[in-house]
């Protein structure tokens, strides 16, 4: 394949941006591996578009089946991956040394110290919590009469339909909860213990029941990066520190290649179930079908906004605010990608998917550049970033204080957090439930650290009396 000089520019253009993003990614991975793990579902989502993206700046003109028209070559790749490589530098500067020393030398309050002896076990209580709700779970499955993965019923069929009361609830919380088993399932290490395995048993007992109600990869992958959060924030935080035993951490991580190999067979038996067998009127077209999922449909998306924004100079700041925030087609779902599919398809088709709860993969950043244009898109986006790692830092020192109650307040903001991030919704931060969510947390907060400051302060003069008996007594 021969190319002209502007065909060889913009491959280098575009691979030089994928290439430094990769890069800060490895540069993550190899100097702080817990911001990695806190970061998993950014950077593994931020990778696939990438690649996918590159894919049709390369090879393009491909025909995308979902927009019914061919996209590509261009450079699309070389603004996605500046919007990229800003979230993971503001990373880098909120996660900075000098800043985790801080935080280790400063999160030294253990809640063992200053409660009582004879407290009941908040784990405990935790665990059969938790353990009750699976049981229950199950046992309203079964009396439904239908198990999905044998009916060869999709998902989203089931929990429309099928699904019970305690489905739904998983489906709107259960990442949060992956989060708080991750939680409660690393926090022994904070005061010298190990693992708590029972946590991680009941992690994979949601995986199973998420096989049996037919998910796939995608729900897997998001319930598994809200459960390793908590352990990458418990390695940052605790990094700096000196009693902090590194190589224990990583054996105790590496002891756990079963479950996750256990985990990872799981996850490619659902694909195979659902393609084999759920989707066996497609298997003619399953090599097509995979190349669209996986190197099209990613990054579709952005090359349409790419397209409309920084070819053609086509954007409407006003028009986007008002169907993000005023007038949605459907103000209980993800209206970014609304936006985006009623800008990139037919109206009717489009509204038709929507009816049908299909979504498109992407948002952010298409939803920045749809509101501001191709500079100021930008600095929403280096704003956004900002936001996201700062708030990462947050939830990161809460999680090494063993602030557990801010930490249970402060997960359905991280969710939306991340959503955003993963999606572009948007019109979640200004729903009146957002708004409660976000003023619980701060009040949590705030009440938690003064009963903190009141526990430390009535410990203190005991802890001082000790210390001149024992000056008094020693030789």
């Amino acid at each position: 394949m021969l190319w002209d000089s502007n065909a060889l520019l913009a491959f280098f253009l575009n691979a030089s941006a994928a290439l430094l993003v990769f890069a800060l990614i490895a540069r993550i991975s190899l100097a702080e591996p817990g911001l990695l793990l806190l970061n998993f579902l950014f950077c593994f989502v931020c990778s696939w578009r990438l690649i996918s993206v590159l894919y049709l700046d390369i090879f393009g003109p491909i025909a995308s089946e979902q927009l019914e028209r061919s996209i590509g070559p261009g450079l699309a790749s070389v603004p996605l991956g500046a919007c990229q490589i800003l979230v993971f530098l503001m990373l880098l500067a909120s996660f900075h040394p000098q800043r985790l020393k801080a935080l280790a030398v400063t999160s030294n309050f253990r809640m063992l110290n200053v409660l009582p002896a004879g407290r009941f076990d908040f784990f405990n209580l935790v665990f059969w919590i938790v353990l009750l709700f699976e049981v229950a779970l199950w046992i309203e499955m079964l009396r439904g009469g239908t198990i999905p993965i044998i009916s060869k019923i999709e998902r989203l069929d089931y929990s429309r339909e099928l699904g019970g009361f305690l489905h739904g609830r998983l489906m709107d919380w259960g990442p949060m909860l992956a989060f708080q088993l991750g939680l409660f399932f690393g926090a022994p290490v904070l005061r010298g213990a190990r693992f708590d395995y029972r946590f991680a048993a009941l992690f994979g007992g949601l995986m199973f029941y998420l096989l049996f109600v037919g998910h796939r990869f995608s729900s897997f992958f998001l319930y598994f990066s809200f459960f390793i959060m908590p352990l990458g924030c418990i390695l940052l935080g605790r990094s700096k520190a000196a009693a902090f035993d590194h190589s224990a951490f990583f054996r105790m991580l590496r002891a756990l290649w079963l479950p996750v190999a256990g985990l990872a067979a799981l996850v490619l038996g659902a694909l195979i179930y659902s393609y084999a067998v759920v989707r066996a009127g497609e298997s003619e077209s399953l090599e097509a079908k995979l190349t669209q999922r996986l190197l099209v449909q990613q990054g579709e998306m952005w090359w349409m906004t790419y397209e409309r924004v920084f070819l053609h100079g086509d954007w409407n700041a006003r028009r986007a605010f008002f169907r993000l925030f005023v007038d949605p087609f459907n103000p209980n779902r993800n209206s970014t990608m609304q936006l985006l599919m009623e800008l990139g398809l037919p109206t009717e088709r489009a509204h038709d998917l929507f009816n049908w709860g299909i979504a498109y993969a992407g948002g952010w950043p298409e939803v920045l550049f749809e509101l501001s244009g191709p500079i100021n898109g930008f600095l929403l986006a280096a704003i956004s970033a900002i936001l996201f790692a700062e708030f990462l830092f947050l939830l990161t020192r809460c999680v090494v204080e063993e602030r557990y109650v801010t930490c249970f307040f402060l997960t359905p903001i991280l969710y939306a957090i991340e959503i955003n991030f993963a999606s572009g919704m948007m019109n979640s931060f200004i729903q009146l439930t957002f708004m409660t969510k976000l003023a619980a947390a701060i009040f949590v907060y705030v009440l938690e650290d003064r009963w903190r400051a009141w526990m430390t302060a009535s410990i203190s003069p005991r802890v001082d009396q000790a210390t001149v008996l024992e000056k008094e007594v020693m030789p």
